[in-house]
Order: C-alpha cells, then structure tokens, then sequence
C-alpha cells in the first residue's frame, strides 16, 4: 500500500486493517456507500458487514488504494475526529504529548491520511527517527498543551449534563482596555481556523484537477502537433500522385493520338495535302498512286483477298472433312466451321462490293425502307422488328453489323435533315454511338449486363451447342459472352462492364481491372435484376457524370433501369458491338 507516494510497512498495514476491523458496522456501511463497487452484490440495505470488511481490506492490499477506501481509514482512525480538527501549529507542539497519550502508531497512522502536505511530512519525519528518539523531554511549552484545551472542555461539559447555555451577564465593572492584535496573532489565528483549513483543501483539491488538465492539454497538444505533421505529410504525397497522374494521362493521350489516331489520320491528312492544280499531271499520277498504295496498305488488293479466300475455303473443306471422317471429332470445330464460313462470307461480300451500296438483299430491302423513315420513333420502332427478323432467319454476324450501320447512318441523316448548320454536333441516339461518343471524348462509360436474359436471345447466332435442353445457357456459352467482352474492353480503358448472372450463389470476380463478373445469389428467376437496379442506384447517389448502358429483353428490367438515367441496348445490338 502506498499513501502520497510512500510505501507503508507491515506493522502500518496492519493497524490500518485492524482499525477497519474495529469499525462500528454502521459506520462501516455508511463510508462504503461513497464507493458502490464495495456494495456490488450485497443487499442495499442491509449487507453482510463481514464482507464488506473483507472487500475493504483487500482494497488496502492495493499498490494505491481509491480515495474512498482513503475516507474509511479517515473515520476508522483518529485522523477525522482528532487530527483533521487540530491545526498544524497544534500538531507540531503537541506532537510529543499525542505520541504518549495516543500511541506513536495510531498517530502517526491519523497523520499519514491528512490532507495536509505539511502534516503529512511531519509524519513522515518521524517515522523516519529511531524508536528511542521518539520519547524526548517535554519542554515547557509542550507541557502546557493539555491546558490548551480547558476552555473548551469548560464549555462542552454543561453540554454534555444537558443544561442548557447561559449568556453571561455583563459585568457592572469598568472593563479594561481591549489589549492589541498583533498582525502575526491574526494570521496564527486565520491559519488556524476551520475555515482556512476547508479553503485550503479545496484548493489543493483544484490544484491537483488544474494538473491533470494540464497534463490533457499537453497531450493532446502533443497528439495535434503528431497529426499536423502527418496530414502534411500525406499532402505532399497527394501532390506528388497527382503529378504523377497527370503525367501518365498525358503520356496516355499523346499514345493515343500517336499510335491509334495518326495511322487513321495520315490518309486524311496526305489527301488535304495533295493540291489538285499540280502543274505537272506527272507528279499528280505519282501523288495519286502513292495515295492509291497507302488505302491498298489499309484496305488490301483483290489479288490479295481472293488468295485469301481461297486459302479460307481450303481450311474449311479440310474442317468438314476432319469433322466428317473422325471418330471422335473435337467439340471445337463445329465452332471454327462457324467461324471461318462467317469470315468466307464476310470476304465474299467484300469482293462484291463496289461502292456504299449494300450488297446482299437483306440490306438493300432494309436500306430501301431506311429511306422512307424521316423521324426518330419510327426509326426505333422499325430497328426493333428489324432485329425479330434477324433472329428468326439467324442473320449473320456480319450482316447484323452491317445493318446496325445502316441504321446509325439514317440517324445522321434524320438529324442533319433537322438541323441543316454545319456548326451543330449530332447528339449520340443509339447505343453504338453513345459508345463511340464516350470513346472519341474520352468519357468514362458503364456498361451492365443482364447475362441470362442476353444469352438465349443469341441461339440462332451462335449455336444450340451452347445450351442444355431446358436448362439454359451453359458454362461455354458464358466462357464465351466473358471473353467477347474482355476484348471490347481492352480497346477501350474508360469502358467499365459488369456482367450478372442469375445463380444461388453469392460471388463474383474481376476478369480484368475493368470487367468484373457476378453471380446475384438469393431466389427467383430475376434475382440478377435487382442487383443491377442496386448498382445503377448507388450510381445516381454518388452523381457521377457517366454513361450508364443495360443490355436485356426484360421490359420491367429495361423501364426502371430508364429510369435511372440508363440507356437500353438489346442482346442482338450488344452482341454486334462486341463481334
């Protein structure tokens, strides 16, 4: 046990503990009410007394015992009714007569606990004398301290018969002139007074809670001073990473322009360069040529494709033959087969065409009727039965591209036709030019997928292979809807896909820094649905600036997510995108 910063001996300890023993029990109960840790689980108003002794004493057993436990051994000690009234001139006087009359031990032990420092450290220093030192000669004024208190025992004694005060009566003699109060007398008697004592602990009470504020301030002001520092700190690292954003969006703009715009532009720019008034119709052939070979370096030569084609045919006879003569023939060609006739055809057409015209009747049926259309809505409502129709004869990819094209150019020309100033920009309306705008302005732009709905749509185009009867889409036709996209978004850095699927199991993956896959979990045939109407929420709630593309067939689907500020894209339009 420790008692202002001083360890006490056994024989100390001890008195302390026999004094709590010897505490009257009402008493005992009325001082550990300042501490209700001490009354946890006793009855309130009656509790067992030899419990509480115990729970007191294991308190002492403590390196500093609480300031409650304190104000027991205050009132278990002569420190409360004796010390705490006796000033500290008093004590020091009469220290010699309190050890004898008293006991050395249960003085000192009063002294220990006083909220007097001084008394405090007069205890301490004669704790500190030898055994023998403590039993000195009185001198006379120590002898004189037991008449100290005769007039107060003179005035308590009738109080304590019962009869009652009596004001004494004047006296009929001449009084003698009032003697001098010293300034020392008085303050000797301010010191020891009960008042100056109370001020003076509550002052030593406030200083010791100004300290401990003290301490906060200083801490905390230490803790701001760490946290200054290190928001300091992490700003030079921000200005640093966006320095170096900066560079790496410049150095990406300057590849952009350099290797994916300026083999596009160099044509452009040769063909504003070349000067129709040349002088000599020499140079104007050679300039001409060397025109002719850069679009023959682009485009390729008929000589060029038709060796192409034939090579193309010759790998797909020997696939049909393979597919044909073995055994146990590899799911994989029946998809390459696919494959290569698409690109046959593709190539086919390429050789047929000799101008803007669309070749194959399909287009040309659909460029006829794309003529007659002057307005946007019914523009839109012939692009929705244009794409039944190429489902339900199984279009090619190719063709769908094709058409889709078409499509997007009658656009143009509806908007031009309505706004005839060259100064205007043609807004994007279709879903392939809402793509195209993000890419040429560098905008950043979503695009959710709603996989299960998007895949049986696409049967016809890419096989029945790719499905379980009556189950769906399988594992493949998914592998193969990913990897589509994968590619689409490697073009394009600012394009962000998230590709749902409806499953039991909650999870998901990224493909890629900007594809991500999910599986919703949860019941119900639309549970991805919810999912992407939760992401294009969080979208709006945050208030990016971005374009928001839903690819699905499912109207309630397609009507709230419109009405979140996204665009539709239908399965057919995504699948001609990616192709």
């Amino acid at each position: 046990m420790i008692v202002d910063d001083h360890t006490l001996d056994d024989e100390m300890l001890t008195f302390y503990k026999n004094a709590v023993d010897a505490m009257p029990d009402a008493l005992l109960i009325t001082s550990a009410r300042k501490m209700p840790e001490l009354l946890n689980g006793l009855k309130q108003d009656k509790p067992n007394v030899e419990q509480l002794r115990q729970r007191v004493t294991a308190k002492l057993q403590l390196k500093s015992p609480p300031p409650p436990v304190l104000d027991i051994l205050r009132s278990a000690t002569l420190s409360e009714p004796l010390i705490d009234v006796l000033s500290e001139k008093t004590i020091k006087i009469g220290l010699a007569s309190l050890l004898d009359h008293f006991g050395c031990l249960s003085i000192l032990a009063a002294m220990l606990l006083d909220a007097r420092e001084s008394v405090r450290e007069l205890a301490l220093a004669e704790m500190a004398k030898p055994s023998k030192a403590r039993v000195a000669t009185k001198t006379k004024e120590e002898e004189l301290f037991k008449n100290r208190f005769k007039p107060l025992l003179e005035t308590l004694r009738p109080i304590l018969e019962g009869v009652p005060y009596e004001v004494p009566a004047p006296r009929t003699v001449a009084l003698a002139p009032a003697s001098i109060v010293t300034k020392e007398q008085q303050e000797r008697d301010i010191f020891s007074s009960t008042l100056y004592r109370q001020l003076q602990k509550e002052r030593n009470l406030l200083t010791t809670e100004r300290d401990k504020l003290q301490s906060q301030v200083n801490k905390l002001s230490a803790d701001l001073s760490g946290q200054t520092r290190l928001a300091s700190e992490r700003n030079v690292d921000l200005v640093a990473m966006q320095s170096q954003l900066n560079q790496r969006v410049a150095q990406g703009i300057a590849d952009g322009l350099k290797n994916r715009l300026a083999p596009w532009l160099e044509s452009c720019e040769s063909l504003a360069n070349w000067s129709s008034n040349s002088s000599s119709r020499l140079t104007s052939a050679q300039q001409l040529l060397a025109r002719q070979a850069q679009q023959d370096k682009r485009y390729g030569t008929r000589a060029h494709v038709t060796e192409e084609l034939a090579q193309a045919r010759s790998l797909l006879a020997a696939l049909q033959t393979a597919q044909q003569e073995s055994l146990r023939p590899l799911p994989q060609l029946t998809d390459e087969i696919r494959a290569l006739a698409t690109h046959i055809a593709a190539t086919e057409a390429r050789l047929n065409q000799t101008s803007l015209q669309p070749q194959a009747p399909q287009l040309r049926a659909l460029a006829l009727t794309l003529n007659t259309l002057h307005d946007i809505d019914a523009l839109q409502n012939h692009k929705k039965a244009l794409e039944r129709t190429m489902l339900a004869e199984a279009w090619g990819l190719p063709l769908c591209q094709q058409a889709f094209a078409l499509i997007d150019r009658q656009v143009m020309a509806i908007y031009a036709e309505h706004h005839p100033d060259p100064k205007d920009i043609a807004p994007p309306v279709t879903p392939t030019q809402h793509l195209a705008d993000c890419l040429l302005h560098a905008r950043p732009c979503r695009l959710l997928i709603d996989g299960h709905n998007l895949l049986p749509k696409l049967k016809p185009l890419i096989g029945a292979s790719y499905f379980k009867a009556g189950q769906g889409p399988t594992a493949q036709a998914r592998a193969l809807l990913i990897e589509r996209v994968k590619t689409l978004t490697a073009l394009h850095p600012l394009l962000v896909v998230d590709i749902w699927f409806d499953s039991p199991d909650d999870q998901h993956w990224s493909e890629t820094d900007n594809l991500r896959v999910w599986f919703s979990g949860g019941k119900g045939s639309d549970r991805a649905d919810g999912r992407i109407l939760e992401s294009l929420q969080s979208e709006v709630y945050r208030g990016t600036q971005t374009t928001r593309l839903v690819v699905t067939e499912d109207r309630d689907l397609l009507a709230q997510a419109q009405a979140r500020g996204a665009i539709g894209v239908s399965p057919l339009e995504m699948w001609a995108m990616v192709g």
